[in-house]
């Protein structure tokens, strides 16, 4: 299901915006080498844009499928097969992501920085900000040196 913020956030780039716009006008779909690969992925993981025969088309029906009514679990509205395709900015729905996110590490296990990247990848491209964002949070701690990560316990976390 298409998520008003995830549509906008998608286009709220200037450059995807024009992007959209060449994709739209194009009566035949833009041929796919005439895009930049960052950002008609973009566009496709927010559901704007479709891949057929080496061209992008538009997906007009994405808009009025945004309008109905959200998904009773918040969570979902934030992927789009399995990938994250927004990160809230703050609040509640930040809180529940990044609560969801941290649940994929074990308390009192320790994580290299490839294994804390691998488990972030499988979600989002921008690995480092999540990986930033659960550290803030507390749900997520590094060594002092920055080689080793883990996640508190849950007496520690709460705490």
């Amino acid at each position: 299901m298409a998520v008003p913020e995830a549509l906008v956030s998608a286009l709220a780039d200037p450059d995807r915006l024009q992007l959209f716009a060449r994709i739209c006008t194009a009566p035949d779909g833009l041929e796919a080498a005439a895009a930049t690969a960052k950002h008609v992925k973009r566009l496709i993981d927010a559901g704007l844009v479709a891949e057929t025969g080496g061209r992008y088309r538009a997906v007009p029906g994405v808009f009025r499928e945004a309008l109905v009514k959200g998904p009773a679990d918040p969570l979902d509205g934030l992927f789009r097969h399995g990938r994250l395709v927004s990160i809230p900015h703050s609040g509640k729905a930040r809180h529940l992501l990044l609560t969801h996110l941290a649940d994929r590490f074990e308390p009192g296990r320790l994580y290299t920085e490839q294994d804390v990247r691998e488990k972030l990848s499988m979600v989002h491209d921008d690995h480092a900000t999540l990986r930033r964002y659960l550290i803030d949070e507390g749900l997520l701690q590094r060594s002092n040196d920055g080689g080793a990560y883990g996640r508190p316990s849950e007496a520690r976390a709460a705490g």
